[in-house]
Order: C-alpha cells, then sequence, then structure tokens
C-alpha cells in the first residue's frame, strides 16, 4: 500500500484563541507567583529591649544591631532652660518630626505606618523640656509621660534607606525605658509600629500573626476553568 500522509485538522479560530488565552493566563499568574516570592522576602526584623535610657548621650540605639550606632539619646540647654532629645548618628539617619512644622519627635501610637513623606530631619529632634521660669519649674513636650509609644526612625544601608520604630516609655524627666525596636529589610518600604514579625509592612500589630487565607488568592486549577472557576473563587470567598 502506498505510504499514506496523516495530517491533523487544523485548530478552529475559536479553539486557537482560547489557547492562546489560556496560555496567557497561565503565564500572568506564573509572573504573579514570582512577584509574591519576591515580596515574600521582605521581613520585620523586630529586636525586644527592656533598658533603660538616660539623656546623658551614651545611650544609643542601633536599630539594624549591624554594631554601629545609629541613634544618641542626649541633653542640654542653655541658663534655666534644657531639653532631652534624639539625635541621628549620622546626618544620613533620620528621626520623625511632627507635622506641625516644629522640632519636637513626633509621637506614634501602636499602627501607624512610617515611610516615605513629609516630616524627616536630619538632626536632633526634642522630646521633652525643663524650664525654670521664676523659680517655677515647668516640664513640656510631647513625650512627657508617654507610656508605650513609638519613635519613627529611618537609617541608611548600603545607600537605600529603611524605616523603623522604637518604642519608649518615660518614667521620669530624662529617662525613659526602651521596650524594643524594628526595622523593614526593604528599602524604601513602609513599616507599621508594633508590627513585630511577618512580611506586610501594611499589617497591623494584632494582625501581624495571622496571615491572609490561601483561599485569598486564585489556584492555577481555578484559573484553567476559565470564568467558571473564577466565579467558584468568588463564591468560596463569600
Amino acid at each position: 500500500m502506498p505510504n499514506r500522509k496523516i495530517t491533523s485538522p487544523p485548530l478552529s479560530t475559536t479553539l486557537e484563541k482560547k489557547l492562546i488565552a489560556y496560555a496567557a493566563a497561565v503565564g500572568t499568574t506564573c509572573v504573579g507567583a514570582l512577584a509574591m516570592t519576591q515580596t515574600a522576602q521582605a521581613e520585620v526584623v523586630y529586636t525586644p529591649a527592656n533598658r533603660t535610657i538616660y539623656f546623658d548621650g551614651k545611650s544609643i540605639l542601633d536599630l539594624n544591631n549591624d554594631g554601629v550606632a545609629d541613634f544618641v539619646f542626649n541633653g542640654g540647654g542653655l541658663g534655666n532652660n534644657s531639653a532631652v532629645f534624639v539625635r541621628p548618628f549620622r546626618t544620613s539617619n533620620h528621626v520623625l518630626t511632627g507635622s506641625d512644622g516644629t522640632y519636637w519627635a513626633a509621637v506614634l501610637p501602636a499602627g501607624a505606618q512610617v515611610g516615605p513623606g513629609n516630616g524627616w530631619v536630619g538632626h536632633k529632634a526634642d522630646m521633652e523640656a525643663e524650664c525654670d521660669c521664676s523659680g517655677v519649674i515647668n516640664y513640656v513636650g510631647p513625650w512627657l509621660n508617654a507610656t508605650n509609644k513609638y519613635l519613627g526612625l529611618e537609617i541608611t544601608i548600603n545607600g537605600q534607606h529603611h524605616f523603623g520604630w522604637a518604642r519608649l516609655t518615660f518614667v521620669a524627666y530624662g529617662e525613659a525605658t526602651l521596650t524594643g525596636y524594628a526595622y523593614e529589610t526593604v528599602a524604601g518600604k513602609a513599616i507599621v509600629t508594633g508590627v513585630t514579625s511577618g512580611d506586610d509592612a501594611d499589617s497591623r500589630p494584632d494582625q501581624a500573626n495571622n496571615p491572609p487565607s490561601p483561599m485569598a488568592i486564585p489556584s492555577l486549577g481555578l484559573l484553567a476553568r476559565g470564568a467558571d472557576g473564577i466565579e467558584l473563587w468568588r463564591r468560596i470567598l463569600n
């Protein structure tokens, strides 16, 4: 018998378009998964502490624990007036100040976002002040009697800026307790005060240990089912 060449029938235009669309969907999903993996490399590095801070120029803070001082707590004044303050050890580091344009260090609650924006200064930021006016001692400042409040900080690592925080409780004028500090390992990424673990700087402190459900992202199997799969995924979420 003569050899007969068997050829497959050409794909219909509709089927070909569906296959192309499916391949594109899978490719997009894989790229998204890769991006998710890279994002997961972000990490909040937290250091617990229980250390008394005296504003004598000897209490330093090494935010990323690399053996190099990042900030120093100090005090000083002129005449009958004095203040205690935090100062970057290097001008490339910064302290977050209030939005009113003053040089008071901002007092942040838990759950505040520390990131790019205005209010960063590369010099000292006052925390408390003492005034002896006509024999009467007055104490002022946003950190007066502050309990478990957060100091917004920015440090430079390999020429890139990283955001962090330090938690402080003031027990007396010029004396505070440092109870912990943290920084974000991804340059330029905001951190949330009080978050001590996880890879999402947008998480709130009470959600830091509760990762999102795996069903928050549709699987490849559901995507392969097309519109029906997406509809099923939505029903599962609801």
